[in-house]
């Protein structure tokens, strides 16, 4: 990991993130980049030389509001290497593009995860980046405070990438020594199919990774995202890790389908999606 990335609306949330960014930076010895994109203004009404030196304008208050976060942080930490990029155009499209384009190992940003009665797990555009960057996600949750993981769940779909998942994320537990779990959760399957699923499934993940020991964890139930929250609820998980897919499939139902119970389902933890090719 030599390159952070932490894009910022100015929020307290994104404050959150910010900080344990630093924190990040600092304990693994990494650079930090704070990022903003703003949509440049445009109209057929008005000047198109009036409308440039208003983008530009725009440009040098937010310039200077990153300026002053990093001018905050490098007081407190003088030997951390960070700059600042201000971008133009829709936040979905751009940070992807700039992330592949600078070569970031990660992207931290704050999420507030489920609030109401019908909402989702994690906001929807931490998920759209999650789909679309082609570097791991990190969400934090507002207020989190920044903790060297000991203990990570990953939720599995029985995916054939999970090994490439996996790969990289032994990598990065290099800088952790945590223990990890996989977690799958079948929906509305027979349980003597399930069983027999999970034993496969673990015998060829344990075959290929024979360096690493993981604990394994099978459930069932309906309401996947609800089970794998309480299951890393009670396991005192710091770290969820998943595998984002960039499509229609499981983890798109997840992110983009609501949490229809009278009790709101809140991630507590970090959650870390990993893409792979």
């Amino acid at each position: 990991m030599k390159t952070i990335l932490c894009p910022t609306d100015f929020s307290l949330l994104a404050d959150s993130a910010i900080h344990y960014a630093v924190k990040m930076a600092t304990v693994f010895d990494a650079s930090l980049i704070l990022y903003h994109c703003f949509i440049p203004f445009e109209s057929a009404f008005y000047p198109l030389n009036s409308s440039t030196q208003e983008n530009l304008d725009t440009k040098t208050i937010l310039t200077n509001h990153l300026t002053a976060i990093m001018n905050s942080i490098m007081d407190k930490n003088p030997n951390l290497p960070i700059t600042i990029h201000v971008d133009q155009g829709p936040e979905g499209i751009k940070i992807p593009k700039f992330c592949k384009k600078n070569k970031i190992d990660l992207i931290v940003m704050g999420t507030k995860g489920a609030n109401g009665l019908k909402e989702k797990i994690i906001g929807s555009f931490t998920a759209k980046v999650m789909t679309k960057a082609s570097c791991p996600v990190l969400a934090i949750p507002e207020k989190y405070k920044f903790k060297i993981p000991k203990k990570i769940t990953f939720a599995s779909n029985y995916n054939k990438k999970d090994k490439k998942v996996l790969s990289q994320l032994l990598e990065l537990n290099k800088l952790f020594n945590a223990t990890i779990t996989i977690l799958h959760v079948d929906k509305g399957i027979l349980a003597f199919t399930a069983d027999e699923d999970f034993d496969n499934y673990k015998n060829t993940i344990q075959n290929h990774f024979k360096d690493f020991e993981f604990t394994f964890k099978h459930s069932t139930g309906e309401n996947v995202a609800k089970i794998i929250l309480e299951e890393t609820v009670a396991d005192k998980t710091d770290l969820i890790v998943i595998n984002p897919l960039k499509r229609k499939g499981f983890w798109n139902r997840i992110f983009y389908s609501s949490i229809t119970k009278k009790t709101a389902y809140l991630i507590a933890k970090p959650l870390l999606s990993i893409p792979v090719q």
